[in-house]
């Protein structure tokens, strides 16, 4: 018998990574399930190699919530057997389905994985993870061949405060890639709207040959098979950090104004920085040294 699972993911990609670990915990626990994923236009790419996806719906936000009038002719076309609701909307309540997972925000501190666990009475998940197409992970060799050593380096966020000072990670990197891991080349990686922002860095490590994923060419699932293939990632809080972690890479997160309880990397080998006074401008290249250094010879 099918069982059908309507998944309503998150809007946002770092958020959409995280609630990666419920798809993996539906695909441990149900694995004959069919599962269809309603997904904004930034999140669907990422689920979009799910292994139990059955249909992947991209619904865009639209003025006065009118794009939840689309989510709900998706959601009334079955009898579900369980809903997971990632938005924590009232429409899954109106769904006929045998079991309800809705998630909301909680005042609680602690970080969103734990969180989903808490709310939803659920097992201990697994870690988040994503699931490349064997074209994303063809096109990621062409990119890093076999045998470079490649340390990814992200210097930008969705919001100018969470951004670490470009000239802080040319310094780091200077460090990194002139002195403690000699030998190894940059990947510099954004969007392709924060291009002229990262420019700088590239040409600052231009000495080290950085390889360059900051046009846009590549799509989200190649950069994540990328992240698999590389040594380890320096970032500040975003969706690709969030990717990073899931890849398994050794993970360094950094962390100004925005809430690093909930928000930090989650993963098997990760780490986070909170900066001083929550202002990335205090936050000392040789202290992202020594900790990303800690965390990539397992000494910490």
């Amino acid at each position: 018998m099918t069982h059908r699972v309507l998944f309503i993911a998150p809007t946002r990609i770092g958020d959409a990574v995280l609630a990666a670990a419920l798809l993996e915990h539906i695909r441990i626990t149900t694995p004959d399930a069919q599962v269809t994923i309603v997904a904004s236009p930034f999140s669907a790419p990422l689920y979009s190699g799910y292994p139990l996806l059955q249909t992947l719906h991209i619904v865009d936000k639209r003025r006065m919530s009118l794009h939840w009038w689309r989510i709900w002719n998706i959601a009334i076309t079955h009898r579900w057997d369980a809903v997971w609701d990632m938005r924590g909307s009232g429409l899954s309540y109106m769904c006929f389905t045998k079991k309800r997972h809705v998630f909301s925000s909680t005042p609680t501190p602690a970080p969103k994985h734990e969180q989903y666990r808490a709310q939803l009475g659920l097992p201990p998940l697994p870690f988040p993870i994503l699931w490349p197409q064997q074209a994303n992970i063809a096109e990621a060799a062409n990119i890093i061949p076999a045998g470079e050593k490649i340390i990814v380096l992200a210097p930008c966020a969705n919001y100018l405060p969470k951004e670490w000072p470009v000239e802080h990670f040319s310094a780091l990197g200077h460090r990194i890639f002139g002195t403690v891991f000699k030998g190894y080349r940059p990947m510099i990686v954004c969007a392709a709207h924060e291009r002229e922002r990262a420019m700088p860095l590239i040409e600052a490590l231009k000495s080290f040959r950085p390889i360059d994923a900051t046009t846009g060419e590549f799509s989200l699932l190649t950069i994540y098979a990328c992240f698999a293939r590389a040594r380890g990632f320096i970032g500040n809080d975003s969706g690709l950090m969030h990717m990073a972690a899931a890849s398994g890479i050794p993970t360094l997160g950094l962390f100004g104004p925005t809430d690093d309880i909930t928000y930090q990397p989650c993963g098997a080998k990760v780490a986070h920085i909170s900066a001083p006074e929550r202002d990335l401008r205090k936050l000392q290249p040789h202290a992202v040294v020594e900790c990303f250094t800690r965390l990539v010879t397992n000494e910490n």
